[in-house]
């Protein structure tokens, strides 16, 4: 499920107009009044009212539950989600909600996320959801986005300030294709190896035995 904010007089902390934001929880208080569970500009996981945001996209995976609380309120989110502490340990970077909540928001980009949008993320260098996007990918194996993917890990190689676990990812997802672009990009990183390093070269190893 993904909302966009309606046009409002007054400006939403971290709401973008014009930008689509995908949904973790639908959550309705005891009075009856919904919110909704929004990843913000500044990657922080905040309840907005539902008063505030249309709706772009309504199906909701499979795997998301109704579910009613002990104090009488309701939520509908993925059952991985559904238990009480699941955001207070989220908050407090707790290994297994941090790894629950990569597994569905990875689920969601597959299975929401436009083409277009997607190539969008690539071009403007949005580093964090590249990871989310490239687990995706790597996971689903598509081809989609190699021409992307290609030109990002090149840019990136030759960037100063190079985020090599994104990187890492990009070459896993290349190494997955025996395409011509990715021989020819790999033959190169091998020819300039001075700029490569320990983490990918035994992914291009791997790549041509």
């Amino acid at each position: 499920m993904r909302v966009y904010l309606k046009e409002l007089p007054n400006q939403v902390h971290g709401i973008s107009n014009n930008k689509n934001y995908m949904i973790y929880a639908v959550e309705t208080s005891i009075d009856g009044e919904v919110f909704y569970r929004i990843e913000n500009d500044y990657n922080q996981i905040i309840l907005y009212s539902a008063s505030l945001f249309e709706i772009r996209y309504a199906p909701l995976s499979s795997d998301w539950i109704l579910w009613n609380k002990p104090n009488g309120s309701s939520v509908t989110l993925p059952e991985q989600f559904a238990y009480l502490s699941f955001w207070e340990d989220y908050y407090n970077d707790e290994i297994e909600a941090l790894d629950r909540f990569r597994s569905v928001k990875e689920i969601l980009i597959q299975e929401e996320l436009a083409e277009d949008e997607i190539s969008d993320i690539f071009e403007i260098r949005q580093d964090t959801e590249i990871n989310f996007i490239l687990n995706s990918l790597l996971k689903s194996k598509d081809l989609r986005f190699l021409q992307q993917v290609l030109k990002y890990a090149q840019s990136e190689l030759e960037s100063t300030n190079r985020q090599l676990d994104t990187i890492r990812l990009s070459f896993r997802y290349l190494s997955l294709f025996s395409e011509k672009e990715v021989e020819e990009f790999f033959i190169d990183y091998l020819i300039n190896i001075e700029c490569g390093s320990d983490v990918l070269t035994p992914i291009v190893i791997e790549y041509f035995n």
